[in-house]
């Protein structure tokens, strides 16, 4: 194969959770270290080659201590403490067996890099500023990193972590560090964070708990049907479902990252939740609760509760057009549903049916009707870039909206190409209300 098409079919990507176990096992079979398992939050990708498993990568929360690291960021120890979360540890990183090609790994590290900190950003709600890896130099020579321009900074003093103890090894490891975003190191070492970033700041979604209305929300939850059989049941349904609805509001995007939220609740806030135990139900039960129950039911419910709280007002929805699945019979169409989706939350607050003689733009009205959207900003795909549908969300709903333009509008996207940005600047609209008698 040509050197330059070596790589085209090459793909990284995070494995599923039915890939687990092998990549689990792999990496106990072929890795000079073994595997036991990954400390904090983790990622674990494979990397394809013509849909063809070549290499894995695992990554962890960052070493608490690192003397070479930790000089080459300059941040303090209180400092330290409060954004080591940003920095990430590539635990693991193994070509597999018969799958060497020359500059496989380096091209492996270089596309992982790439995704890495948007993977963090969507599982646990924080992107990354600083990866780290360590290289034992008497095995490798760390070839692939300082391909992949990652940067050497020292060597470990020899010091191994055990449970709680340190215990010396004799066998330093090169240590070496890669910016994940400009200026990494000035951002992990400022006093202030900057603020497109201090939302995750250490505890900070629990500053949003403590201003959130859950009490409220528990008692619309305890309407929804428990699917669970009686048996063996720990957590009631309603703790589940509150505790994984919070979670998503204050910005974790997996079930991952919602049981570490949940894990992170303290027993007064269990207790807000309805739940009589000390401890928060694990990201499995989490998980099977959520792919038991009445999706549909659970989404009315919840959108239905946000309308009543006036949340709606100042955030982003989304007009999205869905069909279901396995609701085609065979002698009827599929069932096609309109939805109102926050942007942040994902949550759907607003459905609309689809009849088949009809379609997505004589809809909207209808889904909008009863939903208090002031000073919301309101975003469609091409097909429901139409002047009606602007007219009526200023006009009626007295909100704003962004729309996608392309072929379906030729004179609109010719006019919008034709326009000089440069020339004509982001104009800002603000407006008061005239409150005089």
């Amino acid at each position: 194969m040509e050197p330059h098409r070596r790589f085209e079919t090459l793909c990284v990507r995070p494995i599923s959770h039915d890939e687990v176990a092998g990549w689990v096992e792999l990496l106990r079979n072929h890795h000079y270290l073994g595997f036991r398992g990954i400390a904090g939050r983790s990622m674990r990708y494979v990397a394809t080659l013509e849909s063809e498993w070549v290499a894995l990568i695992g990554w962890g929360s960052a070493v608490l201590k690192c003397t070479a690291r930790d000089e080459y960021v300059g941040w303090k120890e209180e400092t330290k403490m409060k954004r080591l979360y940003l920095v990430a540890n590539n635990v693991r990183f193994l070509v597999l067996p018969d799958k060497s090609i020359k500059n496989l790994a380096s091209k492996v590290l270089s596309m992982n890099l790439k995704r890495i900190s948007d993977d963090f950003q969507n599982v646990y709600g924080h992107p990354l500023y600083l990866a780290e890896s360590f290289v034992d130099v008497s095995r490798y020579r760390g070839s692939c990193y300082r391909a992949s321009n990652w940067q050497y900074v020292g060597l470990t003093s020899g010091w191994s972590r055990n449970n709680n103890s340190y215990y010396y090894n004799g066998q330093p490891k090169a240590v070496y560090v890669y910016p994940l975003c400009k200026e990494a190191r000035q951002r992990l070492k400022a006093d202030f964070i900057p603020h497109d970033f201090r939302c995750v700041e250490r505890e900070g979604n629990m500053k949003k708990l403590k201003e959130f209305p859950v009490e409220g929300l528990m008692e619309e939850i305890q309407e929804v049907r428990d699917p669970r059989k009686a048996r063996g049941i720990r957590h009631a349904s309603a703790v589940v479902l509150g505790i994984a609805v919070c979670a998503v509001i204050c910005g974790a995007r997996s079930y991952r990252a919602i049981g570490d939220w949940a894990k992170a609740l303290r027993i007064r806030d269990l207790r807000r939740f309805g739940s009589r135990r000390n401890k928060a139900p694990s990201e499995p039960t989490i998980r099977r609760m959520l792919q038991a129950v009445d999706a549909e039911e659970f989404d009315a419910r919840i959108g239905k509760w946000l309308v009543s709280k006036q949340i709606l007002p100042g955030t982003a929805l989304a007009m999205d057009g869905k069909t279901l699945r396995g609701s085609n019979d065979g002698e009827q169409l599929p069932v096609h549903l309109l939805s109102a989706v926050i942007h942040k939350e994902g949550i759907v607050v607003a459905q609309q049916r689809v009849d088949e003689k009809t379609n997505e733009i004589t809809q909207v009205e209808p889904l909008f009707d009863k939903l208090n959207i002031e000073h919301t900003v309101v975003t469609a795909d091409a097909l429901l870039t139409q002047r009606k549908i602007a007219e009526y969300l200023v006009t009626e709903k007295d909100s704003d909206y962004v729309f996608t333009v392309k072929g379906n509008q030729p004179t609109l996207r010719d006019d919008i190409h034709d326009l000089e940005f440069k020339k004509n600047p982001t104009i800002t609209r603000s407006s008061t209300k005239n409150t005089e008698g």
